[in-house]
């Protein structure tokens, strides 16, 4: 089906300034000159969003506007149309600024609309417009796959992707994604939209063993439920596989039902349910004589976190889990530097179950 949006209505809706591709440095400097002196344009990174949906234009602007009032850079939406039956290129710059004091501060935004042959091998109609030698975060949005042009990515010091847009298959994109990022001697780092979102879980179920009491208990752990909502699958992976990764337990995928072996020998079973809500909307967590419970209350950012045995049954406490909106955790992303070992450790120990 024909998106709704085209590069018509992108110039009919004051998406941007529409400019020559030849000419988009000269109109960048030209907007600065004419802006006088109380505008000052700022950037520390070139951020990079690609899209296949037309319709993304308005949002991903959107979502720009809120990360530049973070991180200042110089940004590139790639709209792509690679089965368009003709090649063409449009572009518009925009400029998203905010106050600091008596100035305002201002990132730059160029929208790329490419079409056929353009969309296919956009590195040379994008990439002479990255602002200086500055890193180059790449947030893909559509289906990471082969073959994986090495000249494209040659360019990118950071993947991002959010593996919960991956469905419920995602092994394939998984191995595109380890490809790309081994391409320049593992410089390209891989981050995933999906891993800050586990965040505040993370945090909210550390807190269940914050007393000493439960701590003892987080070594004999029997089993492990997690509760995720329609496109929470590889979220609860991900929180599976870090619990995993922290208690050194070992996947024994070959048997019917697999489970997780520890290092004294235990077996940790486990279950992923799936039902309407965030997510990651609970966890449960059973050793031989406690229950530790998280529940999340519908609607909030918040989780209810329980301990019980039989003898004892504390009241539950509330853990916020943090913000979960996209700009949130790009945000956070981007805030975050190195190589993300917990992650590439959580995706170790759950390889199997992708």
């Amino acid at each position: 089906m024909e998106a709704a949006v085209s590069v018509a209505t992108l110039d009919q809706a004051g998406f941007g300034i529409p400019v020559e591709i030849e000419r988009i440095d000269r109109d960048l400097n030209k907007l600065w000159e004419d802006a006088g002196e109380k505008k000052t344009r700022a950037s520390l990174i070139n951020l990079v969003l690609y899209s296949e949906n037309l319709e993304s234009a308005f949002e991903n602007t959107s979502l720009i506007a809120d990360i530049a009032g973070e991180h200042a850079c110089r940004a590139i939406l790639i709209l792509a149309k690679p089965d368009a039956p003709e090649a063409k290129a449009s572009a518009w710059i925009n400029a998203h600024c905010r106050m600091i004091g008596e100035r305002e501060i201002c990132s730059e935004q160029i929208t790329f609309v490419l079409e056929g042959d353009a969309a296919r091998e956009p590195a040379g109609i994008v990439f002479p417009h990255l602002d200086s030698d500055l890193p180059l975060c790449l947030w893909w949005q559509a289906p990471l796959q082969k073959p994986v042009d090495a000249r494209f990515w040659a360019w990118v010091d950071r993947l991002i992707y959010d593996s919960a847009e991956w469905g419920d298959s995602p092994a394939g994109s998984f191995a595109v994604a380890r490809e790309i990022c081994g391409l320049r001697d593992g410089r390209t780092v891989p981050g995933d939209l999906n891993w800050m979102r586990v965040l505040g879980t993370r945090f909210a179920l550390a807190s269940l063993f914050d007393h000493a009491l439960a701590l003892e208990r987080i070594r004999s752990l029997d089993r492990v439920e997690i509760t995720h909502g329609p496109r929470g699958r590889m979220t609860a992976l991900l929180l599976l596989g870090w619990l995993a990764a922290r208690l050194d337990w070992t996947l024994q995928p070959m048997m019917a039902s697999p489970f997780f072996s520890a290092p004294d020998g235990r077996q940790i079973t486990f279950a992923l349910q799936e039902t309407d809500g965030a997510h990651i909307s609970g966890c449960r967590f059973v050793s031989a004589d406690r229950e530790f419970l998280l529940e999340r209350q519908p609607g909030t950012t918040l989780y209810e976190a329980t301990v019980s045995c039989p003898s004892v049954q504390e009241p539950p406490r509330v853990v916020h889990v943090g913000s979960e909106k996209t700009a949130d955790l790009l945000i956070s992303e981007l805030s975050r530097g190195g190589r993300h070992t917990q992650y590439l450790a959580s995706l170790q120990k759950i390889a199997p179950l992708i």
